[in-house]
C-alpha cells in the first residue's frame, strides 16, 4: 500500500500501496485513501529522477530554521515562502497583512488584558480577513487574498496577530487538527482558529445583539483533542507544505511532492518527523514508477534520494518489490543470465535476507528450466554443482524433478519397465525422493495392466497357453502385482 496523505486542517500524510511483490500525515477532515472521486481519472506521472526536486528552497530564512520561536515578520514571511508565494508576490501580501492587522489593533487594545485582547483579536481577525472555511485551504497567501482558511492558514494568522501583541502563543497538532493556545494570567487557553468564537472553548460568550433587546450567547464546544501536543513555529509553517503535498498526492503527482518534503526537512532542521514524511514521498514516486513498469526508474530514484537523506526502511521495502518485478521480467523469458545479472546490480539495496531468498528462487527457478531442456545427465550435474548454494530440501526435490521428468519422457514411449528402472536409480541416490518411488510404482502397475490386458486377450481368443505366459513372463519382471498373481490362479484353476 501507498502512503497516503490524509487530508485535514492540519493535513497529514498517508501510506500508498506497496507494490505487487509486495510499500502518515495529518489533515482536518480525512479523505479517501485514493483520493477524492473526482481525481480518479487524473493521469499519474511517473517519477525522474531528473523531474524531481531534492534541493530546498533557498527562501527559507535560516534564522527560521535555527529558532523554534520566530517574531511576527520572520514568521509571516516564511510562512508565505512555504505557502507557494512568488519573491513578487510577498511584499504585497505582507503589506495587505500589515494593513489588515493595523485596522485591527486599536480594537485589540480594547481588550484590557492579554487574555482579552487574545479574544478581541480573534474576533477581528474575521472581521478584517477571514470569510470562508475549507478543510484543504492551508495557504496563508490564499487566507489573506480570498479569506479562505482551515485550522493550519487561520492558526498562523492569529499566531502572527499575537506575536504582534506581545502574547505568548504557541501551536497544538494532533493527528486530524491544529489549533493554539495562549498563556496569560498564569494559565494556558486554547484557542480554536477555525470559529471567530473559539476562544477558550466550552465558555457562553454574549453576542453583540444590535438593537434587540434579547441577549444572544454562543459556545463553541471545548474538545478533548486526542494525542494533542505543542509544536514550534517551524512546525506549524510545515504543516502547510504537508497540505500542499497531500494535494498533489491526490492529483496523482507524488514526485512533485518530493520538493516540499525537502524544503519541510530543511525548514524543521532535519526531524526524525519531517525525514520519515520525507521517506514517504520518496517511497511513493517510486511506487508510481513501478505502477507503470519503470523499477529501474524507482530504484534510481529512491538510491538518489538515499545519497542525499540517508536511508529508510521503506527505501528496503521497496527495493525488495521493485527487484523482484525485474526478475520476474526476466525469469518469464526463462533469462536466468539476465536474472543473475539484475540480482547482482541491485544486490547493494537488497536486504541480506531479501537477497538470499531471491538467489536461492533464481537458482532454483533456472535449474527447473535446466531439467525440462537439457538430457538427465547435464541437468543433474548442473543441479550437483550448485548444491552448495541449495538448502538440502531444494536439492533433493531438484534432483528428483530430474529423474522424474526422465521417466515420463521414457514412460510416453510406453516403455513402462525402463523407466521404473530409471527411477530406481534415482531413489538409489535419493532414497528419501517418496515422489520417485510412487512414480516408479504407478509404471509398474502400467506394465502389469499392459500385461493382463494382452493375457486377456489371448485368453478369449482360445489362447489360454498363450496367456499364461504372458503373465508368467509378467511376473518376473513384477512379482509383486496382484493382479497378475490373479490372473495366474485363475489360469491355473
Amino acid at each position: 500500500m501507498k502512503i497516503l496523505l490524509n487530508i485535514m486542517m492540519n493535513m497529514n500524510f498517508s501510506v500508498k500501496r506497496l507494490l505487487p511483490f509486495i510499500v502518515s500525515v495529518s489533515f482536518c477532515s480525512a479523505l479517501p485513501s485514493q483520493g477524492a472521486a473526482s481525481l480518479q481519472t487524473a493521469s499519474r506521472e511517473t517519477a525522474s529522477v531528473s523531474v524531481v526536486r531534492f534541493a530546498a528552497d533557498p527562501r527559507i530564512p535560516g534564522e527560521a530554521v535555527t529558532g523554534g520561536v520566530m517574531d511576527a515578520e520572520l514568521f509571516a514571511r516564511t510562512a508565505l515562502i512555504a505557502s507557494g508565494a512568488s519573491e513578487e508576490e510577498i511584499p504585497l501580501l505582507l503589506e495587505k497583512l500589515h494593513e489588515a492587522y493595523a485596522a485591527a489593533a486599536p480594537q485589540i487594545s480594547e481588550g484590557g488584558d492579554a487574555a482579552g485582547r487574545a479574544e478581541k483579536a480573534l474576533s477581528l481577525l474575521y472581521e478584517n480577513l477571514l470569510s470562508s472555511y475549507s478543510d484543504t485551504q492551508t495557504r496563508v497567501d490564499t487566507a489573506i487574498t480570498s479569506g479562505v482558511y482551515n485550522c493550519v492558514s487561520s492558526g498562523i494568522l492569529f499566531m502572527y496577530f499575537m506575536k504582534r501583541q506581545g502574547i505568548p502563543v504557541v501551536a497544538v497538532e494532533t493527528p486530524l487538527h491544529a489549533f493554539c493556545t495562549v498563556s496569560t494570567g498564569g494559565r494556558n487557553i486554547d484557542v480554536e482558529t477555525t470559529n471567530p468564537y473559539g476562544f477558550d472553548p466550552g465558555v457562553k460568550k454574549e453576542l453583540s445583539s444590535g438593537s434587540s433587546p434579547r441577549k444572544k450567547y454562543v459556545t463553541v464546544p471545548a474538545k478533548n483533542y486526542a494525542n494533542r501536543r505543542n509544536v514550534d513555529d517551524r512546525r506549524i509553517i510545515s504543516l502547510i507544505y504537508n497540505n500542499r503535498m497531500s494535494m498533489l498526492q491526490q492529483q496523482k503527482k507524488d514526485y512533485e511532492t518530493i520538493g516540499l518534503a525537502v524544503d519541510a526537512v530543511k525548514l524543521q532542521d532535519n526531524s526524525s518527523l519531517s525525514l520519515t514524511t520525507f521517506f514517504q514521498c520518496v517511497y511513493n514516486a517510486a511506487v508510481d514508477c513501478t505502477d507503470k513498469g519503470k523499477d529501474e526508474d524507482g530504484l534510481a530514484l529512491v538510491a538518489q534520494a538515499e545519497e542525499l537523506f540517508g536511508d529508510s526502511p521503506v527505501y528496503h521495502s521497496y527495493a525488495s518489490a521493485a527487484v523482484g518485478n525485474i526478475l520476474n521480467r526476466y525469469m518469464k523469458d526463462n533469462d536466468y543470465d539476465g536474472s543473475f545479472a539484475v540480482l547482482e546490480k541491485y544486490r547493494p539495496r537488497l536486504d541480506e535476507g531479501d537477497y538470499r531468498d531471491m538467489y536461492e528462487g533464481t537458482l532454483v527457478n533456472s535449474l527447473n528450466y535446466a531439467v525440462s531442456t537439457q538430457p538427465l545427465t547435464e541437468a543433474l550435474a548442473l543441479i550437483t554443482r550448485n548444491k552448495p548454494a541449495l538448502p538440502e530440501n531444494e536439492y533433493v526435490k531438484l534432483a528428483a524433478f530430474a529423474y522424474s521428468n526422465a521417466a515420463a519422457n521414457i514412460a510416453d514411449t510406453g516403455a513402462w519397465l525402463d523407466a521404473a528402472a530409471l527411477l530406481e536409480r534415482g531413489l538409489q541416490a535419493l532414497p528419501d525422493a517418496g515422489v520417485l518411488a510412487n512414480q516408479r510404482s504407478i509404471y509398474r502397475r502400467n506394465y502389469a495392466a499392459e500385461v493382463h490386458n494382452r493375457a486377456a486377450t489371448l485368453y478369449n481368443s482360445g489362447d489360454r497357453q498363450g496367456a499364461l505366459n504372458a503373465v508368467q513372463q509378467g511376473l518376473l519382471q513384477v512379482s509383486d502385482s496382484a493382479v497378475l498373481q490373479n490372473d495366474l490362479k485363475r489360469l491355473q484353476q
